[in-house]
């Protein structure tokens, strides 16, 4: 293609022979480097977008390099991202315990033992204990749904506390 006559990369039918040209070379020059065709077809279209945004600023003859320059930065953010997810995933389920199976016994047991002691404690105690902790309640909220005071609302969920603890410390 003569190139000779234009002055940046914004005319029409060059833009549209580049992309029929070098598009497909770009893609598989990207999934031949990074092993992912879907992003590699991505990376191209950015590549182009990114090269008619900057039309007025490029030479018509270093067009080619532009765009592989382009993509090849675009897919290097992404693996880039990858690697960052990578390590927070890794991270996160290595401080989770989800495979460790003596964990998730111990956890279980513990559950059971909160849950008797919660299902020990009074109607009101449990009432008031559920309502904060579990539905997020304020004392004020819990006393007039329960047409009492906020102090007695205090006051069982002190005793409520105090029976949870010792059976917390028997466990």
């Amino acid at each position: 293609m003569d190139t000779s006559g234009l002055k940046n990369s914004c005319d029409n039918s060059f833009y549209e022979s580049l992309f029929r040209t070098l598009a497909p070379t770009i893609r598989n020059f990207l999934i031949y480097k990074y092993k992912d065709a879907e992003r590699a077809a991505d990376m191209v279209q950015e590549a182009f977008l990114t090269l008619w945004k900057n039309c007025e600023k490029v030479m018509p003859d270093m067009a080619k390099a532009y765009l592989y320059r382009v993509a090849q930065n675009q897919m290097l953010k992404l693996v880039d991202k990858d690697k960052v997810k990578q390590k927070h995933i890794q991270f996160i389920s290595k401080t989770t315990h989800k495979e460790d199976p003596q964990f998730q016994m111990e956890f279980s047991e513990f559950d059971l033992q909160i849950q008797e002691a919660i299902n020990q404690l009074s109607e009101g105690q449990r009432e008031v204990f559920l309502l904060n902790r579990i539905e997020k309640k304020t004392y004020n909220e819990i006393a007039e749904m329960l047409d009492v005071s906020v102090k007695a609302v205090e006051k069982r969920m002190h005793k409520a506390l105090v029976k949870i603890r010792q059976v917390h410390k028997n466990i």
